[in-house]
């Protein structure tokens, strides 16, 4: 019994002076007069409303920033962009298609290409000069590099755009850089094909550099970009079954026999629509910060497209490659009449907009202090 208090006695008076260290240090931080104190300066907070489409409306609204490009979509170009968009599709056949790269959605299809309206910067891209697949924006005046966000909106349901948005807007939102910055993008692609007597591997590259920085109340931009590319082939060149003896025509091997669409027999005699189509890109950009909730901002772009569509025949006679004449197939004549002709396309397009754009109004808190 004694042997215990003992060792009550020790354990008390060993512990006794800890507990009374303990409460020591700990009165100054439960003293507010006496913690250490850090002033802070002034704080500017910045903010971007959630979209650039009108949000007030009753209809659905996606959007994509920059980021999540950059994380989740191996872009290209600016149709890549709207890659992941939800009923939302870019009728593209080929890397570089110019011509029949529509935008479509549920509303409205590749059919109705003047249903959907295409923006970058509030300045219009999709081509109203017609309604079809042949009519499509012009993408080529975005790049990826510059886009800072994209947003979509659903449906004729906003008054603030004409009534070619049936379908859907596609807003594109540029930036401006905030620093000094430059990039360099180089990709290469390429695809093998093998269909009727078409067997070949069809490549494709692209380049782009960029530049741009900003001092003061002044940003630039500086953007160039290069893309090359051959397309596979898209359509073929038939002939109905003749029912004209060949006669003394030469007679023609390569042709494809086939059934069309209607189990009609055909021969399939070459390829029609194949394009190597050269792109190039060129922008410049200037800002100027009036004050801090408006922006001016004046951009020089250049678009440029050359496309040559060349055919090719299936058709030999004596090994030589047969374009045009009367031939001799299966003991029938068959006449090649402007079937297999050549193309070349050339577009350039120029936009020069001056516009006065709205800042986001920061919001600056005064200096104050923080206790630690």
């Amino acid at each position: 019994m004694k042997t215990s208090l003992l060792r009550m006695a020790l354990a008390i008076g060993l512990g006794a002076p800890w507990c009374t260290l303990a409460q020591t240090n700990n009165t100054p931080a439960s003293d507010p007069d006496k913690a250490p104190v850090k002033s802070l300066g002034v704080v500017t907070v910045l903010g971007s409303g959630p979209s650039s489409l009108p949000t007030q409306i009753p209809t659905t609204i996606e959007g994509v920033t920059r980021t999540q490009i950059d994380q989740t979509i191996n872009a290209t170009d600016a149709e890549d962009a709207l890659k992941f968009f939800p009923s939302l599709l870019v009728r593209r056949r080929y890397i570089g298609d110019y011509n029949h790269a529509v935008l479509s959605s549920r509303a409205s299809g590749t059919g109705n290409s003047a249903r959907s309206a295409v923006y970058a910067d509030g300045i219009l891209l999709s081509n109203y000069l017609g309604n079809g697949a042949t009519y499509a924006p012009r993408w080529g005046m975005v790049t990826p590099e510059e886009i800072e966000r994209v947003d979509v909106m659903y449906g004729p349901f906003s008054a603030a755009y004409p009534g070619n948005s049936a379908g859907a807007i596609v807003d594109y939102v540029t930036r401006m850089p905030k620093a000094l910055e430059a990039q360099v993008h180089i990709g290469l692609s390429q695809q093998t094909f093998d269909l009727y007597n078409t067997h070949e591997t069809n490549s494709g590259s692209q380049a782009s550099a960029s530049l741009g920085s900003k001092s003061g109340d002044w940003a630039w931009w500086i953007n160039l970009n290069r893309s090359d590319s051959q397309g596979q082939p898209l359509v073929y060149a038939t002939l109905p079954l003749s029912r004209v003896d060949a006669g003394s025509n030469p007679v023609a091997s390569g042709a494809v026999y086939g059934l069309d669409k209607t189990n009609t027999p055909w021969y399939i005699v070459g390829t029609t629509t194949q394009y190597h189509t050269v792109q190039d890109h060129a922008k410049l950009k200037l800002a100027y910060e009036v004050s801090p909730t408006v922006r001016l901002s004046y951009t020089l772009g250049n678009w440029r497209n050359t496309a040559e569509g060349t055919p090719q025949t299936y058709l030999r006679v004596a090994g030589v490659p047969l374009y045009a004449g009367t031939v001799a197939i299966d003991g029938k004549a068959y006449t090649l009449k402007n079937l297999l002709s050549a193309t070349r396309d050339s577009l350039d397009h120029c936009a020069r907009p001056l516009a006065q754009e709205p800042q986001p109004r920061p919001v600056r808190l005064g200096a104050g202090h923080q206790q630690l």
